[in-house]
């Protein structure tokens, strides 16, 4: 297997960089605000466009590589040094787009990224359909999820175009919604929901109950979106309403497909299963929030930190954790595939290699969910306490150290992970 640009391995290294650089400096945005200091908002810009295209965006088309990879018998693997190159250099140039706030540069990246649009989603795709439990639903279930993505795009073009500037609040409202909520979250459940039963070495307790998911959830995203775009809350708690069903579904019948396995543990699972409770609490979280806001005035009154410490808890406790527990999965197979030739002789390897990607696991768990709910607990206590209160600033250290030490913790694994080369006797290494 290939391990230079373009292999699978170099899109999760690399996805992983743009993940860890740019959270630390959302990090800090959020510390900024706390101190009533916020950053420029091309920083800002800057955070979120390389999360988002650089970090999880190329995570999840190495991961579909990997799995790709994994399941091909040929003994050459495929590279995409081109994707890996564009990949990148569009979402530098988002970056540098927010930090010149040159919307001409933020533009050429978006149309970069339009014309990767095709090749991205025949990745994804193909690793999906890797999965055995792969279905024709499954097909219109994505298919909703990837038309997010190019949504997204194209919504996001025409805001850096500033052509339409008295429809600027419902196109960015599209764009925000189209790429987070029906590509990444309904994509990433999805995506769970097709592999934790692989890891688990059993068939989804309910197919049935599967099927209702992937029905229920593209259904509810567009309910959601066309209540935020008509800025109706009525339509968004009725849809608000019908994810939670959705995700509750699928939530329980993981849940009892894992008991029935025998409750095996491991860094991924514990990482999937806990960003799918993660999800639905915050889902529920954000339901009140609308009904909160039908009242008038609203019972309890709610600013910028409440909403940035609800997104990035959301974000953290569910997209990160997805991320760190595919990264866990999928580096021991993929660097054992790709250094020992002998099929019989790896298998030693990928255990020392799992064995690396599995410590800490509790703690790994530990630090990333209760240092999300701490930015919650953070803004809750703004409506009691002013920010200057040490109640506050100490309550922020905590969840941003928890934070950076999750990140911590798991650039350590992937680092031995990537830097342990076979010892046994015949590993026939490439």
């Amino acid at each position: 297997m290939s391990r230079g640009f373009g292999s699978s391995l170099s899109f999760l290294l690399a996805g992983w960089g743009w993940l860890l650089l740019t959270s630390l400096l959302g990090l800090a945005t959020f510390w900024g605000i706390v101190r009533g200091a916020p950053l420029p908002s091309g920083l800002r810009l800057l955070h979120v466009h390389g999360v988002l295209v650089g970090g999880l965006l190329q995570l999840l088309t190495g991961l579909a590589i990997a799995a790709e990879d994994l399941i091909s018998h040929q003994g050459k693997r495929t590279t995409h040094r081109l994707l890996f190159l564009s990949m990148n250099l569009a979402a530098l140039g988002f970056a540098l787009g927010a930090w010149l706030r040159n919307p001409t540069v933020t533009l050429g990246a978006g149309l970069l990224l339009a014309v990767l649009f095709v090749p991205v989603a025949r990745r994804l795709l193909t690793g999906l359909r890797t999965c055995s439990s792969w279905t024709p639903l499954s097909h219109f279930y994505f298919g909703i999820s990837l038309a997010g993505l190019f949504g997204s795009v194209i919504l996001g073009g025409l805001l850096a175009g500033a052509w339409y500037p008295t429809w600027h609040g419902m196109i960015r409202l599209g764009h925000l919604h189209a790429g987070l909520l029906l590509f990444l979250t309904i994509g990433t459940v999805g995506t769970i929901q097709l592999a934790l039963p692989l890891m688990l070495h059993r068939p989804l307790r309910s197919a049935a109950l599967g099927q209702a998911v992937f029905l229920l959830l593209p259904a509810s995203a567009a309910g959601l979106i066309t209540g935020f775009v008509l800025s109706s809350v009525h339509i968004q708690v009725a849809a608000g309403s019908m994810l939670i069903v959705g995700l509750a579904l699928c939530c329980i019948n993981l849940l009892r497909t894992w008991s029935q396995a025998g409750q095996p543990g491991s860094a991924a699972t514990d990482h999937l299963l806990t960003a799918l409770s993660f999800l639905l609490i915050m889902t529920c979280i954000g339901l009140a929030l609308g009904i909160n806001v039908l009242s008038m005035p609203p019972v309890m009154p709610y600013g910028t930190l409440h909403l940035v410490a609800y997104t990035h808890t959301a974000f953290l406790g569910f997209l990160l954790q997805s991320m760190v527990g595919g990264l866990s999965l999928a580096l021991p197979s993929l660097l054992a595939t790709g250094r020992i030739a002998n099929q019989k002789k790896r298998g030693a390897y990928r255990e020392d290699l799992e064995r690396i990607m599995n410590r800490w696991r509790a703690a790994q768990v530990a630090t990333v969910s209760f240092g999300s709910l701490g930015l919650v607990l953070v803004a809750s206590l703004t409506w009691n306490l002013p920010l200057s209160s040490s109640w506050i600033h100490t309550g922020t250290w905590i969840s941003l150290g928890l934070l950076l030490l999750h990140l911590t913790m798991v650039t350590i694994k992937i680092a031995q992970a990537t830097a342990t080369q076979p010892t046994h006797e015949g590993s026939g290494m490439k």
